[in-house]
């Protein structure tokens, strides 16, 4: 217990002083031994209380409930410690998610509400931004995001891959040239998601191993998938939309363009800080993504 309360008060020096180095100088301690005591403190209660990056730290959702209840160190350390451990060991508590707009909308609103249904002390906190989210400026528990996974100081984990149709609305194609081949979408103006711009459209066959490369010209783009869907229904292009969008959208004026052709896009991810001391109710809702969203396949 005493070697806990010495640990306590290390902790809540660093979060006063908002790093590790300045703790140190605070305390008459190397930085190296500040990391350590914390590290220990957070091994034995079994959880994560600060994200860390070379940059900066913020606190988890348990570090905030044990740095308020532990900054009257003397008198309510036992309380803190206790507060925490109960945490770890029933689901209960704050996610924080970060996603994108149409992700968030569309595939992960449902699976929440299912989530909660079975797990109704749970909370959630959705921030949803099309740009790339920092974890630890924003504070959060989980980043899902459609992409490439590059290396990081983030662990991720594949959901599930997905397709990119081709669509155009009606109006687009009753006052444009005819469509009657892939090489004729040369020919035609584009709408295209900022971070997934290319002038070379790769596509491949739904049920054979065939692959195609289209040159497009781009007219207009966005940041946000739905941007770009907003701007394909107005008739201003075609565009590529992921196919779980099309089923929630239910636009009947959206014409699916060469629908044995996709563009295949890398993955939906999630990604979170560490796979140490992950929250009970964390690591259940990232189970039951991957079981729901691997149930009901987002490719068809």
């Amino acid at each position: 217990m005493l070697d806990n309360l010495k640990r306590i008060a290390i902790f809540n020096k660093v979060v006063e002083c908002g790093s590790f180095t300045q703790a140190g100088q605070m305390l008459g301690m190397a930085k190296s031994k500040v990391s350590e005591q914390i590290s220990l403190l957070e091994s034995n209660l079994n959880v994560r209380l600060l994200h860390r990056t070379t940059r900066k730290i913020s606190l988890t959702t348990e570090g905030e409930v044990f740095y308020r209840n532990s900054q009257s160190l003397i008198h309510i350390a036992e309380t803190a410690v206790n507060s925490v451990e109960n945490m770890v060991n029933t689901v209960t508590g704050m996610i924080r998610i970060g996603t994108t707009v149409d992700v968030g909308t569309y595939l992960l609103a449902p699976l929440i509400r299912k989530f909660h249904e079975e797990f109704p002390n749970v909370n959630f906190d959705i921030q949803l931004e099309d740009g790339l989210q920092d974890p630890v400026e924003h504070n959060l528990d989980l980043v899902i995001r459609i992409g490439e996974l590059k290396p990081c100081s983030l662990v991720g984990r594949i959901l599930a891959p997905f397709e990119l149709g081709m669509y155009a609305s009606q109006r687009y194609l009753d006052t444009h040239q005819l469509i009657d081949t892939l090489e004729d979408l040369r020919n035609h103006d584009w709408v295209t998601l900022t971070r997934l711009h290319n002038d070379t459209l790769t596509l491949s066959h739904k049920n054979e191993n065939i692959h195609r490369e289209i040159q497009i010209d781009t007219k207009h783009q966005s940041n946000s998938p739905l941007g770009v869907i907003s701007m394909i229904q107005q008739g201003l292009g075609i565009g590529l939309i992921a196919n779980f969008l099309i089923k929630e959208l239910d636009d009947t004026t959206l014409i699916h363009l060469f629908p044995e052709w996709s563009q295949r896009n890398p993955n939906i991810n999630i990604l979170y800080p560490s796979r140490k001391n992950i929250p009970m109710r964390t690591r259940l809702f990232i189970n039951h993504l991957m079981r729901e969203i691997n149930t009901e396949s987002i490719e068809n």
